[in-house]
């Protein structure tokens, strides 16, 4: 199925080229307002893929009416293609501004998409998480333009947020990140599991064609952002406020935890090296649980991830 919707892109990409590989442009002409939508940053999260072949071709053919500029990105194809989350580094976290990209594919592509998110106004990230998550979520730092614009865009209730100059990961820049370092909306929308999910390509396709609706809005139609946010219910705000660090490989995790499950204080959340649990330090939401392959002696295959689960508590706003 990959192969074939990548196929798919590729035949779009010759009739409508954008102006760096593995892109899609059009231009319909009636304002300057430019939106970026990106998909497989992330190599192995490949739920958006059937969303935004179907939004091209609707396009097209006209079913759906934009006025204005559009790019659409799949970030990691190499990666995609082995079914991993990135090849040599994680290309999500090589957006840096002062970064060596000659010998990493990923950060030699991080370079490219800049080249994109430099000449957007706003930009749409999708990414999926691991395990099964209760809703999709919004995750990006604070910015009040991002905000405004997640807000309009809708299809989900909860946004998981930081401070704004607080960093995502201390392993390097976000491709959000980046796009707000600009001061231009940048925006993450996690959509569900990992893979080809029926509710990821809804979603997927309802918040882009929402999207392009808030351009046109916008730049057409010289509406306020503001209030078009405000015709759509506040959010949940999440704040990330636990990470438990993966300590060793024989570390693990209770089984069937999953996204935004909320979890009281004191909850065994898994089990040590020595066999003793471990617990929830506080009441909150579970984000990125981990349960990496193990061997039959139950040592973790691939290299640990930096944290074997996170935990996030409700907040006002920031």
């Amino acid at each position: 199925m990959l192969t074939d919707l990548i196929r798919q892109f590729e035949n779009h990409e010759k009739k409508h080229p954008g102006n760096i590989p593995d892109s899609v442009f059009f231009d319909f002409g009636n304002h300057d307002g430019h939106i970026s939508i990106s998909s497989i940053i992330h190599g192995n999260e490949v739920g958006s893929l059937p969303a935004i072949l179907k939004l091209i071709d609707h396009l097209i053919t006209k079913k759906i009416n934009y006025e204005g500029k559009i790019s659409f990105i799949l970030g990691n194809k190499k990666a995609s293609f082995e079914n991993k989350r990135y090849l040599q580094d994680d290309l999500n976290r090589s957006f840096g501004k002062n970064l060596d990209y000659k010998n990493s594919i990923e950060k030699q592509r991080a370079f490219e998409i800049k080249k994109i998110l430099d000449i957007s106004d706003v930009f749409i990230d999708f990414h999926q998480t691991t395990m099964p998550c209760k809703e999709p979520f919004y995750i990006f730092a604070m910015h009040q333009e991002s905000y405004l614009w997640a807000r309009a865009i809708g299809n989900s209730k909860y946004f998981v947020t930081r401070k704004s100059n607080k960093p995502y990961s201390q392993e390097g820049m976000c491709s959000d990140e980046y796009m707000r370092s600009l001061n231009k909306p940048g925006i993450t929308l996690e959509l569900g599991e990992q893979g080809f999910h029926k509710n990821s390509e809804i979603v997927c396709y309802r918040a882009i064609k929402k999207a392009l609706y808030v351009m046109d809005e916008i730049f057409l139609k010289k509406k306020s952002l503001n209030t078009l946010a405000k015709k759509n219910q506040d959010f949940q705000f999440l704040a990330i406020k636990h990470k438990e660090m993966f300590a060793n490989d024989k570390m693990k995790l209770v089984n069937s935890l999953f996204n935004l499950q909320k979890i009281e204080k004191n909850k065994i959340m898994g089990t040590l090296e020595n066999g003793k649990y471990f617990y929830s330090p506080m009441e909150g939401y579970v984000l990125f649980p981990q349960y990496p392959k193990r061997n039959e002696k139950e040592f973790v295959i691939d290299p640990l991830p930096p944290y074997i689960y996170t935990l996030a508590i409700e907040i006002k706003k920031f």
